[in-house]
């Protein structure tokens, strides 16, 4: 089989989690003789040597937005379709990539199949004027999480009956193993047990909340230290709220971490927390959970479908900092506890979210979808052909 994916960026480096996704599933379907056409914006970086993968760029450099792409990317696809005949049109972004993908196959009468990657819906007017339509016409839409799927049904009134769940992947990199004394070190948290969140600095990842939570976990354990890993647009006010509440020294901002060092960050950690208030999935979640970290989630979003509550860690309210630090203090207390939670965790895990499940169910789903698109449009033929029913 043969795929076509318009994107909008698949960098080894990046700190996005859906395009990390993007950049795994492409990679594992290509290994497995799946022929991956991606259409890029020539600025844009991506792996190089991937086998089965061939990188189309278009030419355009910065500003590539979702209204530009709606006008550019038809004719790209439509060049790659008449050069390479493809047998899926995929979109990564429902937004960004869905107007252009259904545009270019009404407008050149392209005989494919539409099948859309759908992550959360996050707040904004345009949702039902775009992304309703788009995931309504696509042929198939694949949610990383039952969440995922029913915000489209509760929030845009979307149908989903075409729509299946399938979760992200871990990578088998995150595993359990000792800490990194250098970066211990490095960090000055060598002596100190460390409560690790890791992810973008933004909004939606509440760590305002997990700041205050955590004044009430120095103040039952003052040895203990917050280490916020990862950078994004809120890092310079975040420390200037460490500052003004006193906690400098006690909580440790690294910047942006290299997807190369996280695994070495997670060992780092007896207990992973993550306040965020809304999730599609929630990859560093899992991705603790794979290094054998218990862990300590908000309620909101895909989070409670990753973590068994009482079993590999706690689902506090995303609303209640108090929540967090009392679930942290009887982690950090407890250390039968954590191992018995990271223990669980792991195999959860490799039961559930690993990469070879979730290539299998995606290959299932887009041949599937292929199977129905052709019978179809062979249906079709013969109506076209044989109006009276007879041949």
């Amino acid at each position: 089989m043969r795929i076509c994916t318009p994107h909008f960026g698949i960098d080894p480096e990046t700190t996005s989690g859906g395009e990390t996704y993007e950049l795994e599933l492409l990679r594992r379907l290509a290994e497995c003789d799946m022929d991956v056409d991606i259409i890029l914006a020539r600025h844009k970086k991506h792996p190089d040597g991937i086998p089965n993968w061939t990188v189309h760029r278009l030419a355009v450099g910065r500003g590539l937005r979702w209204p530009v792409a709606a006008m550019l990317f038809p004719a790209a696809i439509k060049r790659v379709y008449e050069a390479r005949r493809f047998d899926v049109l995929r979109v990564h972004s429902v937004r960004y990539v869905g107007p252009a993908a259904l545009i270019a196959r009404r407008r050149y009468h392209l005989d494919v199949p539409v099948i859309a990657h759908h992550h959360h819906v996050d707040p904004g007017h345009l949702n039902h004027v775009i992304d309703k339509p788009v995931i309504e016409r696509c042929d198939h839409v694949i949610a990383v999480s039952e969440f995922a799927r029913r915000q489209l049904q509760d929030e845009l009134n979307a149908r989903v009956d075409h729509v299946s769940v399938i979760p992200n992947g871990i990578e088998r990199k995150f595993r359990p193993h000792p800490p990194r004394r250098e970066l211990l070190a490095r960090l000055g948290l060598e002596g100190h047990p460390v409560v690790l969140f890791l992810g973008g600095l933004k909004a939606r990842k509440n760590l305002d909340a997990l700041i205050s939570s955590f004044q009430g976990v120095i103040g039952a354990r003052p040895d203990a230290r917050l280490l916020i890993a990862g950078g994004g647009p809120l890092l310079g006010s975040l420390q200037r709220h460490v500052a003004r509440v006193g906690l400098t020294g006690q909580i440790v901002f690294t910047g942006y971490v290299p997807e190369s060092e996280k695994a070495d960050y997670y060992n780092l950690a007896q207990v992973f927390v993550f306040p965020s208030t809304l999730e599609g999935f929630g990859r560093p979640v899992g991705e603790a959970m794979s290094a054998g970290v218990p862990v300590v989630v908000s309620s909101r979003g895909a989070l409670p479908e990753l973590v068994v509550p009482g079993h590999g860690g706690f689902v506090c309210d995303a609303d209640d900092p108090s929540s967090f630090a009392r679930a942290v203090l009887v982690l950090l207390e407890n250390a039968e506890l954590r191992t018995k939670f990271g223990e669980a965790n792991r195999e959860r895990i490799d039961t559930s979210f690993r990469w070879e499940r979730v290539v299998q169910q995606t290959q299932q789903v887009y041949e599937e979808t292929l199977r129905r698109w052709r019978a179809k449009r062979a249906g079709i033929t013969s109506s076209i052909s044989s109006p009276s029913g007879h041949p």
